[in-house]
């Protein structure tokens, strides 16, 4: 998995939001989603997490032949990522493999955000805090506040011109960034030259692997032969979806739960317990959390971004029957 600057900043007196500040800051939502999809440019980024900062080139391009991406490692690496409307193709010359997946990466650059806010407003406090600049652009900022310690807080920095997310922080529950996103060069582009979403790796020496295609399970007609049930989980959390899938390298079956609020989600995977140094207890990597257990020849993991709370309370409160 790909790994997830300072600049001069002009701050005013944060605006605190009130009832009729909902539609300006759902337009202002509408305008970064359409920006994420339709605005072709090349642009630096940072992305720092568990102390370590990546810098990585993303090439977007938004025309008549769909939406394009190619995101370039600018580490030793070498790794690059294609990404279009079928797959996402991953070169990783550093450890001889290119990987191919029929689904978005795991990780998205600019981080996605939900463009409609009323459901979230009983687990989050939406605040407008004026505007900064930030890459050379002049930036709306958004503070997110979570309304108890299940979930973690966001700062916003999206372009005021083009609606595109320049940056972001991830707030854990002491309100310290805990992951964080920001360009610190980018290029608004009217089109984007071909040679510049071809991949700069030269792959005949790297061994493909191709992922295996995920089975969506209908959760209401589906008769699984085991019944898994969370007991506990935080307030606005649902199940989003249930799917199994195997691993690219390994073949390894896997059932994959999500539950969302919206905005946090949590994932929880359920395999065969072949092996012995599955996790137990929790585990931390910058911004994601991590629980895991084992239960009756199975081991379960729920992991997320999210406190270590929310990924415990769910993890051991899972509990299945025999159909």
């Amino acid at each position: 998995m790909i790994n997830r600057i300072i600049t001069f900043a002009i701050v005013v007196w944060p605006v605190q939001l009130l009832a009729g500040d909902i539609d300006q800051i759902r337009k202002l939502l509408d305008k970064m989603q359409h920006a994420a999809h339709m605005v072709s440019y090349d642009g630096t980024f940072v992305y720092s997490q568990n102390s370590q900062l990546s810098a990585m080139r993303i090439i977007h391009s938004a025309d008549s032949k769909g939406e394009r991406e190619r995101l370039v490692s600018l580490d030793t690496s070498g790794r690059e990522v294609i990404r279009d409307a079928k797959s996402v193709t991953c070169f990783l010359p550093d450890s001889k493999a290119v990987v191919v997946e029929k689904k978005r990466p795991p990780v998205q650059f600019p981080p996605p955000f939900p463009k409609n806010i009323e459901h979230l407003t009983a687990q989050y406090t939406f605040t407008l805090k004026g505007e900064e600049r930030v890459a050379g652009q002049l930036a709306q900022k958004l503070d997110v506040q979570p309304k108890d310690h299940f979930r973690y807080g966001h700062q916003l920095w999206i372009d005021k011109k083009t609606g595109l997310l320049l940056k972001t922080h991830l707030l854990n529950e002491k309100g310290k960034p805990v992951e964080q996103f920001m360009f610190t060069h980018i290029t608004y582009l009217k089109h984007v030259p071909e040679k510049l979403l071809k991949p700069g790796v030269d792959s005949r020496d790297l061994i493909w692997y191709e992922a295996a295609g995920d089975v969506n399970l209908n959760i209401k007609n589906s008769t699984p032969k085991l019944a898994w049930q969370v007991k506990k989980i935080p307030s606005g959390f649902k199940r989003d979806h249930t799917r199994k899938h195997t691993m690219p390298r390994t073949n390894k079956p896997l059932e994959h739960l999500v539950y969302s609020d919206g905005l946090a989600s949590i994932s929880v995977f359920i395999e065969d317990k072949k092996d012995n140094d599955n996790l137990i207890g929790g585990t931390r990597m910058g911004a994601v959390n991590a629980h895991g257990r084992s239960i009756n020849g199975y081991h379960i993991t729920a992991v997320g971004e999210v406190p270590h709370a929310t990924v415990k309370m769910i993890s051991e409160s899972i509990e299945y029957k025999d159909k």
